[in-house]
C-alpha cells in the first residue's frame, strides 16, 4: 500500500469526524475481491459470517455473488441470521452444545429452523439433536462433519459415517441427512518435504470421496461442503464438493497472504490516532535505545492497542518487544525521519477478520475517497431481545 492511498484514508477519517479507533472496511477493495471471486465459476459459494460478522456487509457479499447460503459458528449470529432472513441456508461450521440447540429451537418460528443444517460429529451429537427434535416436535436437517485431514474432529472412517447415516435414516420422523461437511483448510500450509499444498488437497479430496462412497442416501440430493478460503479456488471441476464456504478472502487478513490469494487485495484497516511523539525509544530500566548509529528511531504512542494485527502505516512501523504491548496505548516505534505526527492516523492491518471485527463498534466503509457509509457489526451478547 502507498502512502497516497493512507492518506487519503485518513483525511477520509477526519472528514467523517472520527476521533477514536476505528474499523475501516475499503469497499472498493471489497468490490474487487469480490469480482476476482465471481470468475472464478465456482459451485454453491457459501458465505462465512464469523468471518464477515456485519448483516449488512453479508447482505452485500451475497447481492454480489448472488447466493443466499451461509455458514453460522456461534448461536446468538445464528439467531440474528434467522431473525433477518426468511430464504437463506443456514449451515452450521461446528456442533453447537445441546443447550445452545435446545435455544435456538425454543426461540425460533418452526419455519425458519428447517433453514438450519445442524452439524454433527459423533453418535453422542446425533443423540442429543434426536432427542430435541423429539421434544419440539420438529423433523431436523443433519450434516456430517467428516475428517478429510485436518484432524479437528468429525468422523475418522466411512464405518463411522455409515453408523451415522443408519441413526438418521432409523428416525426419518425427526431427523434427515442434509450433507457433509469436510474442511481442508490445512492443505494449504502443507509443510515441505512432507506434502505439497496440491498432494494435501488431492489426498483430501480422495478422503472426501471415500465418505461419499459410504452413503445409502443418495448425494445428488445432498450438500457437500467444504474448501475455505484458503483453499477455495482448489476446488474445481473435478472436486466432490458442490458448495463452497469462504469468507475472509474478501476482505483478506494478513493471515491470507498466501501463493493462490495473490490477487485478492487487502480491505480492512484499524484506523487510530497517535497520540504521542517522542525524540528516540527509551525503556525503564534499559535507558534509550532509540539513537544508534544509521538506525535511530522514535516513540509513537497510539490510541489502543494489542489487536491481533500488524503495522501498515507510517512506512517502518513496529511493535516494542521490550517495552511490550498494550491494549490502552500501546508504544510503536518509527524510523527518526518518518513524517508522523500527534493527532495522525496510524494504521494496522488485521490478522484475522472474525475477531477484530467485533472490537470496534460500526465498521467505516471507505468507497471513492470518502466514508460513505457505517455498518453495524453482529451482536456477540447471550440476550438478543433488542437486536433487529
Amino acid at each position: 500500500m502507498t502512502a497516497a492511498y493512507f492518506s487519503a484514508l485518513s483525511a477520509a477519517l477526519n472528514a467523517a469526524q472520527c476521533d477514536v479507533p476505528v474499523l475501516v472496511l475499503d469497499r472498493d477493495r471489497l468490490d474487487h475481491n469480490l469480482a476476482v471471486l465471481s470468475r472464478q465459476g465456482l459451485p454453491g459459494l457459501r458465505v462465512v459470517v464469523k468471518s464477515l460478522p456485519s448483516l449488512s456487509l453479508l447482505d452485500y457479499c451475497m447481492g454480489a455473488l448472488g447466493t443466499r447460503r451461509l455458514m453460522s459458528f456461534h448461536r446468538p449470529f445464528l439467531q440474528q441470521l434467522l431473525a433477518r432472513y426468511d430464504d437463506v441456508d443456514i449451515l452450521l461450521g461446528k456442533p453447537l452444545p445441546a443447550a445452545a440447540v435446545r435455544r435456538v429451537l425454543a426461540e425460533t418460528p418452526r419455519e425458519r429452523v428447517q433453514q438450519v443444517q445442524w452439524l454433527v460429529d459423533t453418535e453422542a451429537r446425533l443423540a442429543q439433536l434426536l432427542a430435541l427434535a423429539r421434544e419440539f416436535k420438529l423433523r431436523l436437517r443433519v450434516n456430517v462433519e467428516v475428517n478429510v485431514g485436518l484432524q479437528r474432529g468429525g468422523v475418522d472412517s466411512p464405518a463411522a459415517l455409515s453408523r451415522l447415516e443408519a441413526a438418521v435414516l432409523a428416525a426419518p420422523d425427526a431427523l434427515q441427512l442434509s450433507g457433509l461437511m469436510g474442511y481442508d483448510a490445512h492443505a494449504a500450509k502443507a509443510p515441505r518435504p512432507l506434502a505439497s499444498v496440491g498432494a494435501a488437497i488431492a489426498r483430501s479430496q480422495q478422503r472426501y470421496r471415500d465418505f461419499l462412497g459410504a452413503l445409502r442416501s443418495d448425494s445428488g440430493g445432498l450438500t457437500l461442503n467444504g474448501a475455505g478460503s484458503p483453499t477455495h479456488r482448489r476446488h474445481t471441476a473435478n472436486s466432490p464438493l458442490n458448495d463452497i464456504s469462504l469468507g475472509s478472502v474478501l476482505v483478506k487478513p494478513a493471515d491470507f497472504d498466501l501463493d493462490d490469494l495473490a490477487d485478492y487485495e487487502p480491505a480492512l484497516w484499524i484506523a487510530t490516532p497517535v497520540l504521542k511523539r517522542r525524540r528516540g525509544v527509551r525503556i525503564p530500566f534499559l535507558g534509550a535505545l532509540g539513537s544508534l548509529p544509521g538506525r535511530a528511531r522514535d516513540s509513537l504512542f497510539i490510541y489502543g492497542g494489542r489487536w491481533m494485527a500488524v503495522p501498515a502505516c507510517p512506512r517502518g512501523m513496529r511493535e516494542s518487544k521490550l517495552y511490550g504491548l498494550s491494549s490502552n496505548q500501546q508504544l510503536m516505534t518509527v524510523p527518526a525521519d518518518c513524517d508522523i505526527a500527534v493527532d495522525d492516523w496510524a494504521f494496522l492491518r488485521p490478522t484475522q477478520s472474525e475477531a477484530v471485527m467485533l472490537q470496534f463498534g460500526d465498521l467505516r466503509v471507505f468507497s471513492g475517497g470518502a466514508v460513505v457509509d457505517r455498518w453495524a457489526p453482529l451482536v456477540n451478547d447471550q440476550d438478543l431481545t433488542n437486536c433487529d
